[in-house]
């Protein structure tokens, strides 16, 4: 089959439609934009009272302590968050496919099914 350029656009147009979709349902890809005060109370309220079962009050401790964490440095002189935007990126991929998949799988006794 030859290819000529009408069938190479089409080509490159759905490859870059499908990496556009699979970007937008990855939930480790951060965002940009800004957040006021308020809407940021608001958002971590929502987390807090959306936990189900699943959700111990260790995890929630756990997550806490992440966000702290977080926020202190983001409040430190001279560090901007954005500018190591890829490398938490990286890191959340990371922890999506190390504890995402497997934890489901997992059975009340620690073993994979």
């Amino acid at each position: 089959m030859k290819i000529n350029k009408k069938i190479l656009k089409e080509m490159i147009r759905d490859a870059l439609n499908e990496a556009t979709d699979s970007a937008e349902e990855d939930p480790t890809k951060l965002k940009t934009g800004s957040m006021s005060t308020g809407a940021r109370i608001k958002g971590a309220r929502e987390r807090i009272t959306s936990g189900g079962q699943e959700f111990s009050n260790q995890e929630r401790n756990m997550i806490d302590q992440v966000e702290k964490y977080f926020s202190d440095v983001a409040s430190t002189p001279g560090v901007d968050l954005m500018k190591h935007r890829a490398l938490i990126t990286r890191v959340l991929k990371m922890l999506q496919q190390r504890i995402g998949p497997a934890d489901a799988e997992e059975t009340d006794t620690g073993e994979a099914l």
